[in-house]
């Protein structure tokens, strides 16, 4: 028996969100520690700003929200993946996007975040998704190899302007 045979995984909708709560916090508080340049952004994203863009993206598309729980109702890991009409890299279609994927550390490397992603990979072909995305923090890099191993290999780098920094400097 695996790891994960020992876990349930609970899919649902919107209803969901605010299980993963704790979790994206534990998140957010990863991706500030990691990040080169934007650990402020990081810091001080709100759980309720997060949680309306998913909210959004449910009203405007598809929203599917996965836990992966312990026999004790503990939530140990979550993937929130929707899916939109957006401009793919063949046209303008249905893009699958893995919005938010986090396991707790003592959680990982047992194939509970392969299952999730698995999971979310499915559901995107069972809605017609053409193309898969997900956005990886620069700092995060780690994760790019588990991503490629779905088939996902980064297209682009997206350069953002600090709002403190003045041009040229």
């Amino acid at each position: 028996m695996s790891f994960t045979d020992q876990l349930k995984f609970i899919e649902g909708g919107i209803e969901l969100l605010n299980r993963i709560e704790p979790l994206w916090e534990q998140s957010k508080a990863l991706h500030t520690e990691k990040s080169t340049h934007f650990s402020e952004f990081f810091a001080n994203t709100k759980f309720s700003a997060r949680k309306e863009v998913f909210e959004h993206k449910a009203i405007r598309g598809k929203l599917l929200i996965i836990l992966a729980e312990t026999e004790g109702e503990e939530c140990v890991g979550y993937c929130v993946c929707s899916l939109g009409h957006e401009r793919t890299s063949t046209g303008f279609g249905k893009v699958g996007e893995i919005d938010s994927m986090f396991v707790l550390a003592n959680y990982r490397k047992h194939g509970i975040g392969r299952t999730l992603v698995k999971r979310a990979m499915a559901w995107f072909e069972e809605n017609d998704a053409k193309d898969v995305i997900v956005f990886v923090g620069v700092g995060n890099e780690e994760v790019l190899d588990f991503y490629g191993s779905f088939g996902l290999r980064p297209i682009a780098i997206r350069l953002e302007r600090k709002s403190n920094v003045v041009e040229g400097s």
